[in-house]
């Protein structure tokens, strides 16, 4: 019987390409050899996973949470436990071992993110339950790594809508450089904490922010500009106050231009 790795190159590739992508994922358990030559293919030879929506959030007792939903709303969830040091699956939990749970994570998005060619409908990164010292380390590890991940590479994710949640807004800033700005409409950024204010001047600037149509800011904001806002259709913002001059300013030049301003 030939073994499927001594097909020609050129069929593998095909059999790759016209794979659905949870089909590519199982072929890489195959064997070490058929896993390398996987990985070493070039982005445009595999199939797209065409997820809809990606969301890394965390869970208390030291969890970091994927979600990849699919076109048709099914999904794959990846825990990663630095309790118990394991990743689940499909209700299956391996055992990691000595490997450090940021670092396999890290490289399961990796390869994952290979697949995507598609835009994604909704990106969402949550910080949630990130007030216990170790975990505030986990987090702050998964944020590095990531950057530095994407910095490599060079890769963006391409998004509609970005959705963060974050106690401190150097997450958000962090975060942020992940997304490629050009496809970007809706942004929505989630205080949790609500002692934080927010000098929204940086992450004004940036072309996230200048891109979105429709713009949500749970902080507490300080120092804004209100030329930085006239763009969007759609604003929900918190500021201390505003002036009588301000109003005006808004009324006459930009308030027609909204659909929809809450401050």
């Amino acid at each position: 019987m030939t073994s499927i790795l001594e097909m020609p190159e050129l069929v593998l590739d095909k059999i790759i390409g016209f794979s659905q992508f949870k089909a590519v994922l199982t072929l890489r358990q195959v064997c070490r050899d058929f896993r390398n030559f996987i990985d070493d293919l070039s982005d445009s030879k595999l199939p797209d996973s065409k997820f809809r929506r990606i969301e890394i959030y965390s869970e208390k007792d030291d969890k970091i949470i994927f979600v990849f939903v699919d076109s048709d709303n099914s999904y794959s969830r990846f825990a990663y436990s630095e309790m118990e040091n394991s990743r689940s699956l499909y209700q299956k939990t391996t055992d990691l071992g000595s490997s450090n749970i940021v670092d396999v994570a890290i490289r399961d998005l990796e390869l994952i993110l290979k697949f995507q060619k598609s835009k994604l409908e909704d990106f969402s990164f949550n910080l949630n339950d990130f007030e216990v010292p170790n975990e505030v380390q986990l987090i702050h590890d998964l944020s590095a790594k990531l950057s530095n991940m994407f910095n490599i590479s060079g890769q963006r994710i391409k998004t509609s809508q970005f959705n963060m949640g974050a106690y401190h807004p150097s997450h958000a800033i962090q975060i942020l450089q992940l997304i490629d700005p050009q496809p970007l409409k809706i942004f929505s950024l989630e205080s949790l904490n609500d002692q934080v204010e927010f000098d929204i001047d940086e992450i004004a600037k940036t072309e996230h922010w200048k891109k979105a149509e429709d713009i949500c800011c749970d902080f507490h904001v300080s120092n804004l500009n209100l030329e930085d806002i006239c763009h969007c259709s759609n604003l929900i913002i918190r500021i201390p106050s505003i002036s009588a001059k301000e109003l005006n300013f808004l009324r006459k030049a930009y308030i027609g231009e909204f659909q929809e301003v809450v401050v």
